[in-house]
C-alpha cells in the first residue's frame, strides 16, 4: 500500500475528542489536484459541505478533515469560521483558500472548537509525510463510531508506467442509498482529464456507496472526493479508461462493503441481488426499499426467513407483483455473510447493493451516542 505520487498525508489529535484519539486529518498535494465530488442531498448540510461544494470546481491542494463534529445546524457565524479556518490553512500552507476542501463528521448542534484546530495546524502540517504510518494516522483520524480503519488501494500498469489509487472511507451508522454520514476520499497519481474523472467516478459511486444501506437514514455530511495528482501516465485511450475505471470501482466498493460490515452493531453482512427488474431505476428502488425495511432487517437478525417483509416493503415502494413470477432465494441465514436474490419477475434488469442487520446493539449505541 503506497500513496500515489504528488500527495501527502497526516493524522493529529488537536483536541476535539477525549483522549488522544486522532481527529483531524490532511491530505495535500502541492502542485494541484483534478478534482471531483458528491456531497449529500440532506437539505440540512454540514458548513463543511457548503464551502467545499463552491471549492470543489478548482485545483485542489488541501483537504482538512475534522472527526467528532458535524460543524452543522449551530450558528450562520460557523460558516465563516469555516471560510476562516481554510484561509488559516491556506496560509499555513502557502496556497490559495480557493484551494482547499473541508469535510467533517460527529456530532450535530455543536459549534466546531475553531480555536483549537487553528492551533493545531503548525502540528498538523509538520506530520506531512508518505509513509505507511500517516497512511494509518489519515485513515483513523476521521473515524467516528467506527471500529476500525477503513482503506483500500490498487495499482495498475499502463505503458509500462505504475498508476496507483489509495481510498480512504469512514461511516458506521447513518449510512443509506444516495451517501449518509459517510466520507470517502479516494487520491490517485493518474494524469487524467476533470470531465472523464467525473465521469468514471459517478459510475463508481452509484455501484458502491450509493448502493449500502445500515440504518436507512441520511446524514448532513456526507462526502465522497476524488483528487488526482496528475504525476504518473496519463488515462486516454480505451485500454488504460478501462483498466483504470476497474481499479476505481473496486476500491470504491471495497470501501463501501468495510462501511457495511462495520455496520452498528451489526451481526450480518447481506448482499441483495435484484433481478427481474422492469427497468434499472425499479432495480435500484427494489434494492433501497429492501434495505432500507427495519423489519426485513430484524428478521435478518433473528435468522428469520420471513419473506413476506421483502414483499411488503417492495409493495411500499409501489412494485407489482405476480405470485406466479415472484422468487427469492438465500444462503443460510445463519451465516455472518448472506447472499439474497430476489427475481421481481417483472423484466431483464438487475441491481446488487449491501446491507446489515439491525440488533438490540445498534439501538444501544445510538441511545448512548453523544
Amino acid at each position: 500500500m503506497k500513496v500515489p505520487e504528488g500527495f501527502l498525508l497526516s493524522g493529529i489529535n488537536c483536541g476535539i475528542k477525549r483522549g488522544k484519539r486522532l481527529d483531524l486529518g490532511l491530505i495535500f498535494c502541492k502542485n494541484g489536484a483534478v478534482a471531483c465530488g458528491f456531497f449529500t442531498k440532506n437539505s440540512n448540510p454540514s458548513y463543511s459541505v457548503v464551502v467545499s461544494k463552491k471549492n470543489i470546481k478548482n485545483s485542489i491542494k488541501a483537504l482538512v478533515v475534522n472527526s467528532g463534529n458535524a460543524n452543522c445546524f449551530t450558528d450562520k457565524k460557523d460558516l465563516l469560521n469555516t471560510i476562516k479556518l481554510c484561509k488559516s490553512l491556506a496560509r499555513e500552507l502557502n496556497i490559495k483558500e480557493e484551494n482547499v476542501l473541508i469535510a467533517s463528521t460527529g456530532k450535530i448542534g455543536q459549534s466546531l472548537p475553531f480555536s483549537k484546530i487553528t492551533k493545531s495546524l503548525s502540528k498538523l502540517c509538520e506530520k506531512l509525510n508518505i509513509n505507511k504510518r500517516n497512511i494509518k494516522s489519515f485513515a483513523e483520524s476521521i473515524l467516528t463510531t467506527d471500529t476500525h480503519r477503513k482503506v483500500s488501494f490498487r495499482e495498475i500498469e499502463v505503458k509500462r508506467k505504475k498508476i496507483k489509487i489509495l481510498g480512504f472511507s469512514k461511516g458506521a451508522g447513518m449510512i443509506n442509498p444516495e451517501l449518509a454520514t459517510m466520507l470517502a476520499f479516494i487520491i490517485t497519481d493518474a494524469k487524467i482529464t476533470k470531465s472523464l474523472l467525473k465521469n468514471i467516478a459517478k459510475e463508481a459511486v452509484e455501484e458502491s456507496f450509493n448502493s449500502i444501506s445500515v440504518d436507512g437514514c441520511t446524514s448532513t455530511n456526507d462526502s465522497v472526493i476524488f483528487l488526482a495528482s496528475k504525476e504518473s501516465w496519463q488515462v486516454k485511450d480505451k485500454q488504460s479508461i478501462a483498466k483504470f475505471k476497474m481499479a476505481l470501482k473496486q476500491v470504491c466498493r471495497e470501501l463501501a462493503k468495510m462501511i457495511v460490515k462495520d455496520g452498528e452493531g451489526s451481526t450480518k453482512f447481506i448482499q441483495i441481488n435484484i433481478k427481474g427488474a422492469k427497468t434499472q431505476r425499479e432495480a435500484k428502488l427494489a434494492f433501497k426499499a429492501i434495505s432500507s425495511s427495519v423489519l426485513f432487517r430484524a428478521s435478518m437478525y433473528g435468522k428469520n426467513p420471513n419473506w413476506g417483509r421483502i414483499v411488503a416493503s417492495l409493495g411500499q415502494a409501489g412494485i407489482k407483483l405476480s405470485e406466479d413470477k415472484f422468487r427469492v432465494k438465500t444462503t443460510p441465514l445463519k451465516n455472518r455473510e448472506i447472499n439474497i436474490i430476489v427475481n421481481l419477475g417483472r423484466g431483464n434488469y438487475s441491481w446488487c447493493g449491501w446491507c446489515c442487520d439491525i440488533t438490540p446493539n445498534y439501538i444501544n449505541i445510538n441511545a448512548k451516542y453523544n
